[in-house]
């Protein structure tokens, strides 16, 4: 190598090296104006008589371990806090796509979504072959609830994902269309038996009905403000309106849930809250301490709404601990996945948009029991969404299916019995109540509102042409789609997953996600040149984030050592997106790297005027340092400096110039 190659060799070296954002437990944690169920629990309670060992499951949907354990810190949550401390705590893995119906059901059933077949938020109505919520009608399996019910225990269930019409159990189940998030108002075959509809209508009037005195606690906002955004037209887009419904819901199942387990003394009951998600889709953002990306104002107004909202469920969780208590029962607490509260949350992304509500997810939910039997401690092992039904079942004295994948969770539980597995599932037929059709109107409005909460984009919602189901609903070409990512990223199945791709397509072909998923399939095949298709097919059919997608795709490249790809992104890239600067400069330090510097100045060229990035003003230097330009280099990394002084590689290169 010559003595200009090394130097501009350590140059460059240089440049990239240095240059490359307390209340007492078992008690109300506040007091709102006026008494709601968080806050009252009525103290004339008979405990029940002594039996079989009782299972209390609180499902908390998006429950982080780490945001967990800073709230106990904080001493915001002290009944979560005595769960930890007498309880056992585990780190529970879920599963991609960690969406709530998908994940859920599989916690219920013990069974992945290719055999359960939940996939989607909605799914293609057998009767109208349009789009509707998804119900229980497209679960192919029992859940652990009806198990236990046909082995004679009795159980009770609220606010379960896809358990609408409700079940015929031996005891009481609430469907989750009983939550004002997602519907206006409890339909018909919302309970079982049917003669709880005037219960569930009395609570959802109740405990639905959600005013300025309730929501001022969460927020910094004059009273005025929360009654505007209580009536605002944008629904749940308005954070005020959407913090009313996750507290409308959240007291509607404890309503339901407590009054119920009060009075039936159920062997097995279990209750979901989807507000512990919800609160971090619309608040996280500005969670204190709030990143640097975040408004001040917005964080003073609604930088305390989150852990507030914390604190209510932790009140909650402390009358269930109550119960657990004084019935001798195992209070578990689980969640489907967890969610990013700290330094990783993504400023780039928004919390609640259809393109990147996903990425505020994160794998790891939360595993606890405490109560009868438990043995103490925080788990080492790592168990799995999986096996929380075999773990339900074995409490109750019942066997696991043989098509469930996970196993029982020993380690939490002193004498535990190991049980084998049975059949019982294959033969087992899920009844329910009769209930009226979802009306078109009815399913418009609860597409909006899970378009609103990033859970469907808009395109989702659309009914496509296309022969009408038989039997069971159908999966939309969403749920294919789902189904093509667990079994690409879970099963790795990758002919499996390359089907069920293209059948979402085979649907939509316009479809940007499908198209997205089969090229990250095939560049794990090697099969740049069709990921690269899929991949530009994908952005033109509306991907989210083309400039950042492009940018990221070419880094992968690069981190592989696969230069070729990583320039052929680039080059196709930067004509579609001709003012990035920073697709500009990663294709000029492309070429750059592969002795290209006339091709890396020209890149740079149209940007060197007003650059508004220290990189482009980098490169561009190294650029003219290998054509021989050590006067117009030096300037360029003068100006760099200007703009972010704080570069010592910069620094470096500029004196070795200067020498």
């Amino acid at each position: 190598m010559s003595s200009g190659r090394r130097s501009l060799a350590a140059l460059a070296a240089a440049v990239f090296g240095f240059a490359s954002c307390r209340p007492s437990p078992e008690a109300p944690a506040r007091t709102p104006s006026r008494t709601a169920v968080e806050s009252d629990d009525p103290a004339a309670r008979s405990p029940s008589p002594p039996g079989p060992r009782r299972v209390i499951w609180i499902a908390l949907d998006g429950l982080d371990p780490d945001w967990m354990d800073r709230l106990a810190r904080e001493g915001r949550v002290p009944n979560w806090s005595r769960i930890a401390r007498e309880g056992r705590v585990a780190k529970l893995a879920s599963y991609v796509p960690m969406l709530s119906p998908i994940v859920w059901t599989t916690e219920a059933t013990g069974v992945g979504p290719e055999v359960h077949r939940v996939l989607d938020f909605q799914e293609i109505d057998a009767a109208s072959g349009r789009k509707a919520p998804v119900s229980g009608f497209s679960r192919a399996v029992p859940a652990v609830w009806n198990l236990a019910s046909a082995a004679g225990k009795t159980v009770g269930v609220v606010g379960w994902w896809a358990t609408h019409p409700a079940e015929v159990v031996r005891g009481f189940l609430i469907s989750d269309r009983a939550s004002p998030i997602l519907f206006d108002a409890p339909p018909s075959g919302a309970a079982y038996p049917p003669s709880l509809d005037a219960r569930v209508r009395a609570a959802a009037a109740k405990d639905g009905e959600v005013g300025v005195a309730d929501v001022r606690p969460y927020v910094n906002l004059p009273d005025g403000d929360i009654a505007r955004g209580l009536a605002s037209a944008d629904g749940m887009r308005d954070p005020v309106f959407a913090l009313g419904r996750i507290l409308a819901s959240t007291r509607v199942n404890q309503r339901l849930a407590r009054e119920l387990y009060d009075r039936e003394r159920p062997d097995f009951a279990t209750v979901y809250f989807e507000g512990t998600d919800e609160i971090g889709h619309v608040f996280a953002p500005e969670a204190a301490p709030a990143p640097a990306c975040v408004a001040a104002a917005d964080a003073a107004k609604f930088g305390a709404a989150a852990a507030r909202y914390y604190g209510t469920i932790d009140a909650i969780l402390g009358q269930w601990m109550r119960r657990a208590r004084e019935d001798g029962a195992v209070l578990l607490v689980t969640s489907d996945h967890g969610f990013k509260w700290g330094d990783d949350r993504p400023c780039a992304r928004s919390s609640n948009e259809w393109t990147t509500a996903a990425f505020w997810h994160r794998p790891d939910g939360i595993f606890a029991a405490w109560g009868e039997g438990v043995v103490p401690g925080r788990d080492r092992e790592h168990p799995t969404v999986f096996d929380v039904a075999p773990t339900v079942l074995a409490l109750l004295g019942l066997p696991a299916d043989v098509r469930m994948a996970g196993h029982p969770i020993h380690e939490a539980f002193g004498g535990l019995p190991s049980i084998p597995a049975a059949r019982s599932s294959e033969t087992l037929r899920v009844e329910r109540v009769a209930s009226a059709p979802v009306s078109a109107a009815e399913a418009s409005e609860n597409a909006k509102k899970l378009v609103a909460l990033g859970y469907l984009s808009p395109r989702d919602a659309v009914d496509l042409p296309g022969p009408s189901p038989r039997g069971r609903p159908a999966m939309t070409e969403g749920a294919w789609n789902n189904l093509g990512l667990y079994e690409r990223d879970t099963k790795q199945d990758l002919r499996a997953a390359e089907s069920d791709f293209r059948r979402s397509l085979a649907i939509r072909p316009e479809y940007s996600s499908p198209m997205f998923n089969l090229a990250v399939l095939d560049r794990s095949r090697g099969r740049d040149a069709e990921a690269r298709d899929w991949l530009f097919r994908a952005l033109a059919a509306g991907h989210a984030d083309p400039e950042g997608t492009i940018l990221e795709w070419a880094g992968e490249y690069r981190r592989a050592r696969k230069f070729d790809a990583e320039a052929s992104v680039l080059e196709k890239g930067l004509p579609l997106y001709p003012r990035d600067e920073r697709i500009a400069v990663a294709l000029a330090d492309s070429r750059f790297r592969r002795r290209d510097c006339e091709g890396a100045r020209s890149t740079l060229a149209p940007f060197a005027g007003n650059a508004r990035e220290p990189a482009t003003l980098n490169t561009l230097a190294l650029a003219e340092t290998c054509l021989g330009s050590p006067e117009r280099a030096k300037d360029l990394f003068r100006r760099s400096l200007a703009l972010k002084p704080d570069q010592p590689g910069v620094v470096d290169a500029l004196k070795t110039l200067e020498r």
